[in-house]
């Protein structure tokens, strides 16, 4: 066969083997792939290394066969990733419907560090010596390992790091100098927000005093008004001095 010989469309389209079992095989493939990674394997710290490079690298050429099971058509090779992608998506969307089914699937996270001190029983059984969870605690931004409150092996295992509360700052002094005082007046945006409700505070005060003051120069014009007019017809008015409500005049003794 030349190189520019046309190809043969049957090899290519038409199904050399039935596509059920192609869809079957990679099915199989698939579930058992997840039950060895979750039973045997389990989970390890850290990213992807070289062995974990080389592993994917030899399942593959170990299940190829299984999947393929010599069908080198076209149709063959889609139903057995079809297959894959189908079990993939389904197991996620049912592990979302039913916890059980989440916790079959993905493991539970692992309480490895607690209050600075390291959980020897989880770690002997995670199978995580005391230099990888040391270099997974540096990676979380913490050098010492007294201060971390919680580290957790989580179910892609990576390690989540909880760092101890920090100490709060010192309590300030009963009298503060000037500067600290004036270190306290807020500043920015808030100091402004501060004068401005101050400045419409003293407007409306300003205004409620101007308001009050023009009703009393009214009452006075009122009050001279009627004065006036009692004096055109020979009424004098008297002005009567105020209760002295401090010190009330005594009755005297018959």
């Amino acid at each position: 066969m030349g190189a520019f010989d046309l190809p043969e469309w049957a090899a290519i389209f038409v199904p050399d083997a039935p596509l059920l079992g192609s869809f079957v095989r990679g099915s199989v493939v698939y579930l058992s792939l997840i039950a060895l990674f979750r039973v045997v394997l389990r989970r390890q710290t850290g990213s992807i290394g070289l062995p974990d490079i080389m592993l994917v690298v030899l399942l593959s050429e170990c299940v190829s066969a299984s999947l393929s099971a010599e069908a080198k058509s076209v149709p063959n090779g889609l139903a057995a990733v079809l297959a894959l992608l189908f079990w993939s998506y389904a197991l996620d969307r049912l592990g979302h419907r039913w916890a059980w089914l989440q916790r079959l699937l993905e493991p539970a996270p692992v309480a490895l560090v607690r209050d600075g001190r390291p959980l020897r029983e989880h770690l002997d059984r995670e199978g995580i010596t005391d230099d990888e969870l040391m270099a997974q605690v540096r990676a979380g931004g913490v050098d010492d390992l007294s201060r971390v409150k919680l580290a957790t092996l989580e179910p892609d295992g990576n390690v989540s790091v909880v760092e101890q509360d920090a100490p709060g700052p010192p309590p300030a002094p009963l009298r503060a100098s000037k500067a600290a005082r004036a270190a306290e007046v807020p500043a920015g945006t808030e100091f402004d927000a501060a004068v401005k409700a101050f400045v419409e505070a003293a407007a409306r005060v300003q205004g409620a005093v101007a308001w009050h003051e023009e009703r009393a120069n009214e009452h006075r014009a009122a009050a001279r008004a009627a004065r006036k007019l009692l004096a055109q017809h020979g009424v004098r008015a008297v002005r009567t001095p105020p209760p002295d409500t401090e010190h009330p005049a005594q009755e005297s003794a018959p």
